[in-house]
Parts: C-alpha cells; sequence; structure tokens
C-alpha cells in the first residue's frame, strides 16, 4: 500500500502537468484568434471613420454653395486660435487669413472630421470679399489655388477651384486636433511631403488617393468647389447676374 501512494502521486502531478501546459497552449490559441477578429474590425472602424468624414466633407461643401447664394460671397476662414468656429473679416471687408480653419458653426456643419481635427479650409479671395462681389466672369480663371493629383494637376487653369476643405486623415499630421472643454493642440508636423504640401499654407494642395512612401503615409482627404458650380448654382438660385 505504501508503495502504491507514490506512484499515485507521480501520476496526479504528471496530469497536472499536462493541464498546465494546455491551459498556456489554449491562452495562446485564444489570444491568437482574438486578434485575427480584432484586426478586421479595426479595420471595418477605419473604413467607417473614412466614410464619415468624406460625407462631412460633402456636407462643408455643399454648405459653402448655400452661404454663398444667400450672402453672395464665400465665408472667410477661422483664424483664431483655438478656432470659435466663426469667420473672421478685416474692417475693408476682406479675409483676416487666406487659409484657417473651417468656420464650422457659421456654416451649421461639424466642426472636425472622424478623428476629431478641425477641417481646414481655404478660399480664393475673389470669392470671399464681402462688398465687392463676385460676377459671372469669375467662373473662368478667377481662382490661383491648384490641386495636383496622381497624374499632375486635377484642374485646368480656368476651371481652378474657388475653394478647397482638407482633413488630414487619420494620422491626423499637420492638423488641429480638438478637445473637450475648447481646448485644441496642434498635431505633429507631416512626414510624407503630399501631406506637406496639404499644410504649408500655400495654393497649392494635393488630392490623391491614400498611399505609402517608405515610412511615411499619405491619407489626406479633400474636396473642391468649383467657381463654375458655384456660378451655376447662384445662376439657378437668381443671385446671378
Amino acid at each position: 500500500m505504501s508503495q502504491r501512494i507514490p506512484e499515485f502521486q507521480r501520476m496526479q502531478k504528471l496530469i497536472h502537468g499536462f493541464s498546465l501546459l494546455e491551459m498556456a497552449l489554449a491562452l495562446v490559441i485564444l489570444s491568437m484568434m482574438m486578434g485575427w477578429l480584432m484586426t478586421p474590425l479595426r479595420v471595418q472602424n477605419g473604413l467607417h471613420k473614412y466614410q464619415q468624414t468624406d460625407q462631412r466633407l460633402t456636407q462643408a461643401q455643399q454648405a459653402l454653395l448655400g452661404h454663398a447664394i444667400i450672402y453672395h460671397y464665400l465665408p472667410c476662414p477661422d483664424a483664431d486660435q483655438p478656432p470659435d468656429g466663426w469667420e473672421n473679416v478685416l474692417a475693408n471687408q476682406t479675409c483676416t487669413i487666406d487659409e484657417g480653419i473651417l468656420p464650422w458653426l457659421q456654416l451649421g456643419v461639424a466642426a472636425t472630421d472622424a478623428w476629431g481635427r478641425f477641417f481646414r479650409y481655404r478660399a480664393d479671395s475673389t470669392f470671399t470679399h464681402h462688398a465687392q462681389w463676385f460676377a459671372i466672369s469669375a467662373a473662368e480663371s478667377a481662382s490661383n489655388i491648384q490641386v495636383t493629383g496622381e497624374a499632375g494637376a486635377v484642374t485646368s487653369i480656368p476651371s481652378r477651384p474657388g475653394a478647397i476643405i482638407l482633413s488630414h486623415g487619420e494620422n491626423g499630421l499637420g492638423g488641429i486636433q480638438s478637445v473637450s472643454g475648447g481646448q485644441t493642440y496642434a498635431m505633429s508636423a507631416p512626414v510624407h511631403p503630399d501631406e506637406q504640401e496639404n499644410a504649408d499654407g500655400d495654393l497649392v494642395f494635393v488630392d490623391k488617393a491614400q498611399q505609402q512612401t517608405g515610412g511615411a503615409v499619405f491619407d489626406d482627404r479633400l474636396v473642391m468647389l468649383s467657381p463654375k458650380l458655384l456660378i451655376q448654382q447662384m445662376v439657378q438660385a437668381q443671385r446671378l447676374p
């Protein structure tokens, strides 16, 4: 009897050892499965945010058209720091700055993209002067804003956009992050050369599909407002000529 008890104990220890090993393997397999399941969810969530951002950009584009029909000019950018959602205009009825934040409260649209960064907005001064209203002649060659794409210029010189609205995408580089309580902070500077172009404050912007060059990612989103579309909408609303 005394000889059988140690043997039984050895067998019991062996069974427990296998159980711990099996549990460890099960945990490893479970964690791998969770990773496989979470990856499609992250991708799906990312796609949803891009779609939501594109919808907000389109709504902002339509709001600019509506603003022009009502007031006969496009709003100026929001130049305040932090942004307050309203345009900034000088005493001579021109814009304080040509490029800044989209005046979302004035337009009645969302303040930020789906990642919580304010929309960048630039409008040509031909269409933002509050006293010298633009005419039908502004449909041709009035704007100096340039947009380039995969194969060069997106529009011809006569049809350059009267305004652009831009999201700095998922990485947010070059943008301004909105924080609860009205606070903001500037995101890091862009690394991809096309994202640098969209954040340098000049008249040239880039509208391309998402891409990666080395370790730098381009994921900005941009919509344009065509002067011809703007003029056409103004004529239909009997605001021109």
